[in-house]
């Protein structure tokens, strides 16, 4: 018995789901606002694409953040999730829409091991702290 408030459980599924989103709709927006900067000139060409690298582990991050602690797997397979789905959605973009293809071995492998870089680190930073946990005393009255 409960108080009626208790919360409905989001399924894994659309967690990992909502966590692939978040890190895409930062990750586009990152995108256009670093095309911005390079067209009006702010930004040198040179420094974009490290520039977009870290913008991909923020990414991923993100988005991990947001699997971590909601998914029944655990921290880190969740957050992992969250940044494959991002890689995934990543690599397909890359197949389709580059007709010569993207070297994974150059840069495109750069920007997948930042994105699981950033899964990695979304992973070990949503854990549940391992300390003992001091339980309160009931009182009788």
């Amino acid at each position: 018995m409960g108080n009626g408030t208790a919360r409905k459980k989001t399924p894994a599924g659309m967690v990992v789901l909502q966590g692939v989103l978040v890190s895409l709709a930062i990750y586009l927006l990152a995108a256009v606002v670093l095309a911005l900067l390079a067209v009006k000139g702010v930004m040198p060409e040179e420094s974009l694409f490290p520039v977009l690298a870290v913008c991909c582990g923020v990414c991923a991050l993100a988005g991990g953040m947001i699997c971590a602690r909601r998914v029944p797997w655990g921290a880190l397979p969740g957050a992992m999730a969250a940044a494959a789905g991002f890689g995934a959605v990543l690599v397909a973009v890359g197949l389709l829409c580059w007709t010569d293809g993207v070297t994974w071995t150059g840069r495109g492998g750069i920007l997948l091991a930042c994105v699981l870089g950033g899964g990695l680190l979304a992973g070990l930073l949503g854990r549940r702290r391992g300390g003992r946990r001091v339980q309160k005393k009931l009182r009788r009255k």
